[in-house]
């Protein structure tokens, strides 16, 4: 812009004096019409009347001439004073813009990490988990993360087999080929049956294709499956652990800690309900995983150990009788057990028009009843009422 302003203003320069050598020549040539008119005046006054009248008039209206090449003169100056003003005025403004962009650039993108990525607002409604059984919950709005009801949501956790959920999304985003062939490694088959971790079916050396241990590790929770796709992923249980973490830490997430990709109890492997609940809203994004967590069911390709393949089910979706809740239903569930972490579930539901997500954890009692499962529906018929969808449930049931 300083730029610009300085070829502008040499320019305008350049006709000024340009303008004004031409009025100093008038001048100049006014001066000796003036001379001349005089001499003929002294000396041809008695024979040359009628010339000289004519010189008269035609030094009035080089005198004019001046007048007019004088205001044309103070008209330039006003002019170029004019020019400069505006355009200083000009180079301020777009300075001035130019750094008010650059602030708003700079407030977007620290707007953009740290808030949601959406201009939706959620519904003003609290919900109320107090009566659930579970010690641990969190009910959010999946588009804008806003927190719909909490009970001891920050604190401290062990996830279970919830832990598949990063897992397995983490395990998507590092396969490059989900419809390749892999075949099971019998390196941590024994592992698994010492810790009696949960399967899905697969059996050591069973050649099969990635995308079914997608099905087999949120389904079933099928251990074997996430192993296999820990090695496919980043080579080791050990490597997909650090690549989960890394997605922690990606989230801006603090309160949590992934030490292995199956979910069995580990101290160092824990997190929150609320932090939990962030984890699925943000995996949830990835359309490959978000049909795997919704599936209700899923039968497995042919395989030489399987040639009729097999069908595997999810563990939530096979203990209800339906999914329907207040004003909607739930659309996909991880559930998730160990002696330490309790009965843990994370779900998503559709209620009325939006997407909710309910995480609860820890449930622990000698009554082995489904307690998480009917805190997943009680959770959902809360929220359900707050937005005074019961109504409507109740007419489209009559």
């Amino acid at each position: 812009m300083s730029f610009i302003n300085a070829e502008i203003v040499k320019i305008i320069i350049m006709r000024i004096e340009r303008e004004t050598h031409n009025t100093t020549s008038n001048r100049r040539a006014n001066r000796a019409d003036a001379y001349g008119s005089r001499y003929e005046e002294q000396n041809r006054s008695r024979n040359a009347g009628k010339k000289t009248t004519r010189n008269r008039k035609h030094s009035a209206r080089k005198s004019r001439a001046g007048k007019i090449d004088g205001r044309r003169t103070v008209l330039i100056f006003l002019t170029v004073f004019l020019v400069l003003v505006i355009a200083v005025f000009a180079g301020t403004h777009l300075l001035r813009q130019s750094d008010q962009e650059n602030a708003s650039d700079s407030q977007g993108i620290l707007s953009f990490l740290s808030s949601p990525k959406t201009t939706d607002t959620a519904p003003d409604v609290t919900v109320d988990l107090d009566s659930l059984y579970s010690p641990y919950a969190v009910l959010i709005d999946k588009n804008t993360g806003t927190v719909m009801g909490a009970k001891r949501s920050d604190e401290k956790i062990y996830p279970a087999s919830m832990t598949k959920v990063l897992s397995v999304w983490v395990a998507i985003e590092n396969i490059s080929d989900l419809d390749a062939s892999v075949t099971m490694s019998s390196d941590y088959y024994d592992a698994l049956y010492a810790q009696n971790a949960s399967q899905a079916g697969f059996e050591p050396g069973e050649t099969t294709v990635i995308r079914e241990l997608l099905y087999g590790a949120l389904l079933p929770s099928g251990a074997e499956c996430c192993m296999q796709l820990a090695i496919e992923a980043a080579g080791s249980e050990e490597g997909l652990a650090e690549l989960m973490n890394q997605k922690v830490e990606e989230l801006g997430l603090t309160q949590s800690h992934f030490a292995n990709c199956t979910g069995l109890h580990d101290d160092d492997q824990y997190t929150t309900v609320y932090e939990m609940a962030l984890i699925l809203q943000a995996a949830l994004e990835n359309d490959t995983f978000r049909t795997v967590f919704t599936t209700h069911y899923h039968v497995m390709s042919a395989t030489d150990i399987h040639p009729d393949g097999f069908t595997v089910w999810s563990t939530f979706f096979k203990n209800v009788a339906d999914e329907i809740v207040t004003g909607g239903e739930i659309l996909g569930a991880k559930t998730g057990y160990t002696e330490e972490a309790g009965l843990c579930l994370a779900t998503m539901a559709q209620v009325g028009e939006r997407e909710y997500i309910l995480v609860t954890a820890g449930w622990s009692s000698e009554d082995v009843g489904a307690y998480h499962i009917l805190d997943a529906f009680s959770g959902y018929n809360l929220l359900g009422e707050a937005l005074g969808l019961a109504d409507e449930s109740e007419d489209a049931e009559s």
